[in-house]
This record gives structure tokens, C-alpha cells and sequence, in this order.
């Protein structure tokens, strides 16, 4: 399954609509209750553990690099909090590894 993320409801209209047009490929979204996404990165212990304590909240995106999905902002300050050695970027170009 895909994720797609966008600012408003209208922006899924045009997607869809873009995908029937251009490639003749119908779509279905289903809204997730993500507020945001980070990007991840750290040392490779530090991933394992996040990744076997957060597991449902993380993904890979199109490059395989992981990402956080974020069900809130209290929740993501509270991750940021509760994991110091990990860096939670707003953009893919920040993450190096």
C-alpha cells in the first residue's frame, strides 16, 4: 500500500483525477490518522530500538529511508523527547544515511 500525503481534501480529487486521466488507473484513498511525517535517522542500535518500540508508527518511503508518521504533534514531541539520540527530520534532504 501507498501513502500519499496532502494539505486539504481537494489535492486527493486531483491526484485521482490526474491518475484516470494520464494513466488510466483508478485509485481509492482512505484517510490515516497521521498529522505529520518525520524522516529518521541515527545510529543503527538506536533505529533497532525505536523501530521494535514504535513499529506501527513507522514506514519507508519510495527510497527505502524510514520514516515516523505521526498520529499528533503531542505525540511526536513526546517520541522526540523519549529518544535523544534520534534526529527527526521535516524533509527527505536531511537524512544523509
Amino acid at each position: 500500500d501507498w501513502i500519499v500525503g496532502a494539505i486539504g481534501p481537494l489535492q486527493f480529487d486531483v491526484v485521482a483525477a490526474r491518475l484516470a486521466d494520464e494513466y488510466a488507473v483508478r485509485c481509492r484513498f482512505e484517510p490515516l490518522p497521521i498529522v505529520t511525517a518525520r524522516w529518521v535517522e541515527s545510529e543503527p542500535d538506536l533505529l533497532l530500538q525505536l523501530k521494535s518500540r514504535l513499529a506501527a508508527y513507522l514506514a519507508h518511503d519510495h527510497l527505502g529511508d524510514l520514516v515516523y508518521l505521526a498520529p499528533s504533534r503531542v505525540h511526536l514531541e513526546l517520541t522526540k523527547e523519549r529518544n535523544p539520540g534520534v534526529r527527526f527530520h521535516q524533509t527527505r534532504e536531511r537524512v544523509l544515511a
